[in-house]
């Protein structure tokens, strides 16, 4: 069950438009990638563009701070 109810401005978004929102260089966007920090969108074909689902991150976020406030 979901707990953020907020829309996000899109469900996915590329990394240019996730680095433009975070203000995070493109490095730190892989390494996070790469970690399991930022969740990424299944690809269909392999030479997709990776998109970065900005639902479930939102969601994770809402969770954490459920955590902290209780």
């Amino acid at each position: 069950m979901l707990i953020h109810t907020q829309p996000s401005e899109a469900p996915f978004v590329t990394y240019d438009k996730y680095m433009e929102l975070t203000g995070i260089k493109y490095t730190t966007l892989r390494d996070q990638v790469d970690s399991g920090k930022v969740i990424i969108k299944k690809k269909d074909k392999p030479r997709e563009k990776p998109m970065i689902n900005m639902v479930a991150m939102n969601e994770i976020a809402a969770r954490e701070a459920l955590e902290v406030l209780g």
